[in-house]
């Protein structure tokens, strides 16, 4: 899986894990909450560690990509 900030992107601050089979979510930075139809928190657990630990990074790459 991979975790990514899309270039221009709509707020809130979010972050995209993107499956290798392409599945998807959206993490919200400030809340870690998932909007997915195909992707459930137990799926990506090993990402919202990672998101939850680097949640201000994640931010800072957010605001420098958003116009």
């Amino acid at each position: 899986m991979t975790i990514r900030v899309n270039a221009p992107d709509h707020l809130p601050p979010h972050v995209h894990v993107v499956m290798a089979d392409r599945r998807d979510a959206l993490v919200d930075l400030a809340t870690l909450a998932i909007t997915s139809r195909t992707l459930r928190a137990s799926d990506i657990a090993d990402a919202l560690i990672w998101i939850a630990a680097n949640s201000a990074y994640c931010a800072q790459v957010f605001k420098e990509c958003k116009p």
